[in-house]
């Protein structure tokens, strides 16, 4: 018995004068082309994807966002009230109980003008004090008093608008008050321990710190601080909200 000419592969027509007829018997190919027209064609997408990508940030951007000059103003108030209060009531404190006299080995030998009173009032002034500061008031009211007097305020990202968590609240506190100021205060112990010319690695700290607040400045589309980037918040101009509503009022009226 002999095998098919085709097998392993589809039969060929073979042209036979003005039409066309199939060898062999074989059945003509299932036709998937009708009216002359091509099936519609399908487009790809990848796996899991329901439905286009949204950006969830263009609701957000919609919103008032605070000048930069402001946001710093208001940034400006609170740490002067901070420090103001702060170095009243802690560096006498701190020279009671830990007295004057008491710097690092080589800040004796040496001359040196840091020790251990001065550290721990600035870390407590520059650090501890404006986190409780900033903590507490962006949990309870969204703003700190430097920026209710500017008119400013702090809401989440997503929801656009919305006021913080509490987790919000504090964590944005800890890394502008806490994770910003960490390097200062290890080139200062540096400083007393070892060598006074290590203070000023605190240039390069505050260097970075300053670049972390001026990223707002060319960040798009929400103008965010680095801080306000990992806390997922952003800062608005509240006087732009009550203007907008104002308007609105008046034309409904």
């Amino acid at each position: 018995m002999s095998e098919s000419p085709h097998r392993g592969r589809p039969p060929y027509p073979q042209a036979s004068g003005p039409g066309q007829h199939w060898q062999g018997g074989q059945v003509p190919p299932q036709q998937y082309w009708q009216g002359g027209q091509p099936p519609p064609q399908q487009q790809w997408q990848p796996a899991g994807v329901s439905q286009p990508y949204y950006d969830d940030t263009a609701e957000a951007a919609e919103l008032p966002l605070a000048p930069i000059l402001r946001r710093a103003g208001a940034r400006l108030i609170d740490y002067v009230l901070v420090a103001v209060f702060g170095f009243a009531l802690v560096l006498p404190v701190a020279l009671g109980v830990i007295g004057l006299d008491t710097a690092g080995d080589k800040a004796n030998t040496e001359g040196g003008i840091w020790n251990w009173p001065i550290i721990f009032t600035l870390f407590t002034v520059l650090s501890v004090l404006p986190f409780i500061y900033e903590a507490v008031q962006l949990a309870m009211w969204g703003r700190t008093l430097g920026k209710r007097v500017l008119g400013l305020g702090v809401v989440q990202v997503r929801p656009a608008g919305e006021a913080l968590t509490t987790y919000q609240a504090v964590w944005r506190a800890a890394i502008n008050n806490v994770a910003y100021q960490i390097g200062v205060f290890v080139f200062l112990a540096l400083a007393v321990m070892i060598w006074d010319y290590l203070a000023y690695g605190m240039l390069l700290v505050w260097a970075g710190a300053l670049m972390a607040y001026l990223w707002a400045i060319w960040d798009q589309p929400l103008h965010q601080s680095l801080h306000d980037r990992m806390a997922g918040t952003l800062v608005i101009d509240e006087r732009g909200q009550y203007a907008e509503y104002d308007e609105t009022a008046e034309y409904e009226a």
